[in-house]
């Protein structure tokens, strides 16, 4: 049975209008009314309920919804698995945030790269939530994200426990230790905020305050704490080796006690057994070590 006869019925379903339906797949009224009716012949039931003005699905029709979006959703996965392949073997789609990848990824990826050249890399960047909706319509296959969230479709792997650490460029005026009650008067030019770590901070800060500036890349963040635009908290594995070079020096501070916070490698269950998938999983060290 053709795809397509399959995509009209879908449209169909939603529209519930021969019309729309058309103009939506952008073909001839006839051309929607010949794949419906070929789809009803090929599973001997009626799926929609026609009048003159008016498209009702009946109860096989629904029946039928889930399975059809399946179909579809399978075929467009297959033509982007060939597409991103091209003429390799196959292909990783990994899913990352800026600042991890740059200090934590970008080392595997070049390893990986050299190692296996039959395989080719789409690597795109995302916020850790949208991460994990693409996993779970199946347009990635690897994400890197502080959400644990393990599902029929998402495996979820411990990957790395960290601190956020209160970072200074060496020149600027503020001491190495200070008491949390001086928070609130420091420059926080640029203040990256996520949900785990707003928590942590919730009481050594006031509701009302506000950072000079909000960025939401780790990575262009470290870049202007470097130029001394103020102090910024940043993940420690961000600027473990910057921290030994004296690029940065941290601000200790007192009475804040440190809090674990921990990443995870999210994985595409229907790709985890994947050759590609487990040669790239086997180059990160903390994956490794455990398994």
């Amino acid at each position: 049975m053709n795809i397509e006869n399959y995509r009209t019925f879908q449209v169909l379903a939603i529209t519930e209008s021969f019309v729309k339906t058309a103009e939506h797949m952008n073909v001839a009224q006839s051309t929607v009314s010949s794949r419906i009716n070929e789809l009803e012949k090929f599973l001997d039931t009626k799926l929609f309920e026609r009048s003159k003005w008016k498209v009702k699905i009946t109860n096989a029709g629904k029946l039928l919804v889930p399975y059809a979006n399946n179909m579809i959703a399978n075929e467009n996965e297959a033509i982007s698995h060939i597409k991103s392949a091209g003429n390799f073997e196959d292909c990783i789609r990994i899913n990352v945030s800026g600042g991890l990848y740059r200090e934590k990824i970008a080392p595997i990826v070049d390893k990986f790269y050299n190692l296996y050249p039959q395989y080719s890399l789409d690597i795109r960047f995302n916020k850790p939530s949208v991460q994990l909706e693409i996993l779970f319509e199946n347009d990635g296959d690897i994400g890197f994200t502080y959400i644990a969230h393990s599902s029929q479709k998402i495996e979820v792997i411990p990957y790395l426990e960290y601190e956020w650490i209160l970072i200074a460029n060496p020149d600027y005026d503020i001491p190495t230790k200070i008491n949390v009650s001086e928070l609130t008067s420091l420059n926080f030019s640029f203040f990256h905020l996520n949900t785990e770590l707003e928590k942590w901070l919730l009481d050594a800060l006031p509701k009302s305050f506000k950072p000079r500036i909000n960025i939401n890349s780790i990575a262009q963040l470290i870049e202007y704490v470097k130029k001394g635009y103020g102090c910024a908290f940043i993940p420690s594995y961000s600027v473990k080796e910057d921290l030994e070079a004296g690029i940065f020096k941290e601000i200790k501070i007192n009475n804040l006690k440190p809090k674990k916070f921990y990443n995870y490698i999210a994985v595409n269950k229907k790709r985890e057994n994947a050759d590609v998938v487990k040669k790239f999983l086997n180059l990160i060290p903390e994956v490794y070590n455990n398994r």
